[in-house]
């Protein structure tokens, strides 16, 4: 069955790739963009030295402190955050009670038409995809100075890296057989280096959602940006269940690892923690982002 992707995969993803675009960048057109400051920089070249000297390093050092924030998250957890955690980890291991029973199920209805659309959502899951078109956002923003868009495209590629890292580390902890290989759902040869077996968690599952949660959060003063952003991220994790790639639980942890750390970073972030501001000095006009520690 994984031979029909080279010949259809090709023809799908830039279609998938030019509409992920359309719909990231779509919301940021509504905005209107800030005022220009009225000095103007002594070239372009001067004005990209200054946003990259002011803003690169303070941007990265926020990926250390963010991802301390969360891992020593579960201290600071109220009653409310163990229920929710409780419920978390509730729906995983119903999952995997069921994750062979859910993949015969799924790999009988399995049909042309489930193909065809998990061929064209799985790209949303993939970095190659996502992470250029978060860096187009962030350079239409800072092209007609809209700072909405800015956060976003930042606040994305963090979510996606520092979600990225905790799904690895689980995949090559865990070594999960995934269901294409034939054995039964509780097969887990656990820790090693090996690349083969990293079925748990699906890496393309917290992908989505961890780039889907940051825009609906921004744009959810619209109805449409949240029911698209999570519709995609949804039907990119049951690509993952039609393809055979991964078994439902794995679906699951995977969605839930993306949904929370961006819920987490934006809750950080909207605290003051991280801001875009305009930057002028002697004359040149660049941007700076602003990190309080």
């Amino acid at each position: 069955m994984s031979q029909q992707r080279p010949v259809v995969f090709p023809k799908i993803s830039p279609f998938a790739w030019a509409l992920l675009l359309v719909f990231l960048a779509g919301p940021a057109w509504g905005e209107q963009p800030q005022n220009r400051p009225q000095d103007k920089p002594a070239s372009a070249e001067a004005a990209a030295e200054a946003d990259r000297k002011v803003s690169l390093q303070p941007y990265l050092k926020g990926y250390y402190f963010d991802t301390k924030a969360i891992l020593t998250a579960p201290a600071r957890w109220d009653v409310q955050d163990w229920l929710v955690a409780g419920a978390v980890v509730g729906v995983a291991a119903g999952l995997y009670a069921y994750d062979q029973d859910l993949k015969e199920w799924a790999q009988k209805r399995r049909n042309r038409t489930t193909d065809d659309i998990a061929r064209f959502t799985e790209p949303f899951g993939k970095g190659f995809y996502t992470v250029p078109a978060l860096g187009l956002l962030y350079a239409y923003g800072y092209a007609v100075e809209n700072g909405k868009a800015r956060e976003t495209a930042l606040l994305g590629v963090e979510s996606f890296v520092i979600s990225q890292v905790f799904t690895q580390i689980l995949k090559y902890a865990t070594h999960r057989r995934r269901p294409d290989d034939g054995p039964r759902y509780d097969r887990w040869d656990g820790p090693g280096f090996s690349g083969e077996d990293l079925s748990f968690p699906s890496a393309e599952t917290t992908a989505a959602f961890s780039v889907a949660t940051v825009i609906a959060s921004e744009y959810d003063n619209t109805i449409y940006v949240p029911v698209i952003a999570y519709g995609i991220a949804s039907m990119t994790a049951l690509s993952r269940i039609n393809d055979n790639d991964h078994w439902a639980s794995d679906v699951f942890a995977g969605a839930a690892i993306g949904y929370f750390t961006a819920r987490f970073l934006i809750r950080l972030h909207k605290n003051s923690r991280f801001a875009l501001l305009p930057l002028l000095e002697n004359g040149r006009q660049g941007l700076a982002l602003a990190y309080r520690f």
